[in-house]
């Protein structure tokens, strides 16, 4: 086994730790609507003769808050096997050359594309990250599936670049020449399990989400139909002037 992988078992156990950790806080997400919402039920409430209508909001809410802490419990969990944080995860984090990394992924990628997808890279060097590599690399290859899944029949090009943004931090972007995506859809592509795809699991993207989540960093998605997708991935550098 190369230093760069993980045993097959692992890897499924860290994939399952950060779907469950974005299950987690989309679930809390869903409950903090419904929380707000009888809030706002409780406040319309009839100043006489509102108490049923204020005890049913009450109702709603501390359920609603008790079924959250269940969901952050489940990230809590999780955390022994998606964190980088030192002494906090089975992962130990390390000053990480991002863009050689991307080369090296790259580099692999030309020979395991399917047939007709080609590779373009514009890699800048980048200050390095704090993070995890193997992990990092779980994270691309999560990102070019989904590239791979959006193609046409006959290929098309992914563009990977990597450069610094006028605040200093650190920007890796994937860009895809494939269907895209309608609005809709791009508001639910980093939601565990969502996928338009019959037969999907639809937790790629989550997954990706996930890690980079745990690195601190931030995604963004732009996407049209018949106009591919472009994944934004920003994050702050070591900084050495601290």
């Amino acid at each position: 086994m190369s230093h760069n992988e993980l045993p097959e078992t692992t890897e499924k156990l860290t994939d399952l730790g950060h779907v469950s950790a974005g299950v987690g806080h989309h679930v809390i997400n869903a409950f903090s609507a419904i929380v707000s919402n009888a809030e706002l039920l409780r406040l319309k409430a009839p100043q006489n003769g509102g108490t049923e209508q204020d005890a049913l909001a009450e109702t709603i809410i501390q359920s609603a808050l008790r079924a959250a802490t269940v969901a952050r419990r489940l990230i809590d969990y999780t955390r022994s096997v998606t964190s980088i944080e030192p002494g906090q995860g089975v992962f130990t984090p390390a000053s990480v050359a991002l863009d050689s990394l991307v080369a090296e992924f790259v580099e692999h990628e030309r020979s395991q594309a399917p047939p007709g997808v080609s590779w373009l890279a514009d890699l800048a060097p980048v200050p390095p990250i704090q993070g995890h590599d193997i992990q990092l690399r779980a994270m691309l290859s999560h990102l070019a599936r989904n590239c791979y899944e959006a193609m046409p029949k006959q290929g098309g090009a992914i563009v990977v670049s990597t450069a610094t943004d006028a605040r200093g931090w650190v920007v890796l972007e994937m860009r895809d020449s494939g269907e895209g995506m309608s609005p809709d859809t791009l508001e639910r592509a980093v939601e565990p399990f969502f996928s338009t795809r019959p037969g999907h699991v639809g937790v790629g993207l989550s997954i990706a989400n996930g890690i980079w989540r745990r690195h601190r960093g931030t995604l963004f998605l732009r996407s049209q139909p018949g106009d591919g997708t472009v994944v934004r991935l920003c994050i702050e550098p070591i900084r050495t002037d601290r």
